[in-house]
């Protein structure tokens, strides 16, 4: 007798995988060009700068996929990559949303990736991918108030945070170029109906080997800009990417910042968990602990300046020591 039970798990995974692909429509790449300015600053990671930057996120309005704020976003993402970059490139499909926020609608979705050049040249494949998501979620559906669970998310510290710390590390690294290339990703549709839809057309993307570079490991950083940050001991990157764990959370030790990592223990579903199984081992950064999560409280006072420095000065330091 044949134990079908042995092959069960396969098939559903290959259908579940076939069913997303049917789901989504092709995937594009479109090259912007970019600036040839002179680099801006000296290199040292500005947490005041990339308060604005989120600030000026959140003043857009929700970010959800279909909105006239995420369209006008995407287009401000763009506009402040493309001095301080020398790559930049947009990935393009459209997805079908079956459950949750937006079930039953298609949307126009993109992933913006981008790259720096290390001093090893134009020709230097990035070790190193530094990603967050930009899009927020459509509705506040955790929110403590029942009248207010069908109204957006802000997103400031949900969505604008981790991309605020992409965009001012762009810009540092830049100003004083790493060893070796790094790689830049936003990742859309992460907080849409069954979630993640960037990093899974990235995933798809990746292995067919359609991406414009292969970075072999990465950082994702999501819900880093609360105040009294403490970024949470998260489970799926110490089974994913223990090495580069140890050695991130080295640099934080070594730069007197552990008292901000190093809390308590989760283990999170996110992008990094995506980008891990497309062969590119990944750890998240994220303070869990955050009551405002999925709620209408998710707002620009919640956030701190002091907070994205400290992610950003950890995540910079573990870049130019040449562990990338």
């Amino acid at each position: 007798m044949i134990d079908l039970r042995r092959y069960a798990r396969p098939l559903v995974r290959a259908a579940r995988m076939a069913r997303r692909r049917w789901e989504r429509g092709p995937i594009r790449h479109e090259t912007i060009d970019v600036g040839a300015g002179a680099p801006a600053g000296d290199g040292a990671f500005d947490g005041a700068r990339a308060f604005e930057l989120l600030r000026a996120q959140c003043d857009m309005g929700p970010r959800a996929p279909g909105t006239d704020g995420h369209r006008r976003t995407l287009e401000w993402i763009v506009d402040q990559l493309r001095p301080h970059v020398d790559a930049l490139v947009l990935q393009r499909w459209e997805q079908k949303v079956r459950h949750g926020p937006g079930a039953g609608r298609r949307f126009a979705m993109t992933n913006v990736l981008a790259l720096v050049h290390g001093r090893d040249g134009a020709d230097g494949a990035p070790d190193l991918m530094l990603s967050a998501h930009w899009d927020t979620r459509p509705v506040a559906d955790s929110d403590p108030d029942p009248a207010r669970r069908a109204l957006p998310v802000p997103g400031a510290n949900d969505g604008a945070s981790g991309t605020a710390v992409v965009l001012e590390a762009a810009r540092a690294l830049r100003a004083h170029r790493p060893s070796r290339s790094v790689a830049l990703a936003l990742w859309d549709g992460e907080d849409l109906g069954e979630y993640y839809y960037g990093s899974h057309a990235y995933e798809a993307a990746f292995r067919r080997g359609t991406v414009p570079w292969r970075p072999r490991r990465g950082i994702l950083m999501d819900m880093v800009g609360k105040r009294g940050l403490r970024c949470s001991t998260e489970g799926n990157s110490m089974r994913l990417a223990p090495e580069l764990w140890r050695d991130l959370h080295a640099c934080a030790e070594d730069m007197d910042l552990g008292a901000h990592f190093g809390g308590r223990a989760y283990t999170v579903n996110d992008d990094h968990v995506f980008l891990s199984r497309a062969g590119i081992p990944t750890v998240l950064l994220i303070d869990y602990d955050y009551p405002q999560w999925h709620t209408t409280a998710d707002t620009v006072d919640q956030c701190d300046a002091a907070s994205l420095r400290i992610v950003g000065d950890v995540v910079l330091r573990y870049v130019r020591a040449g562990a990338a």
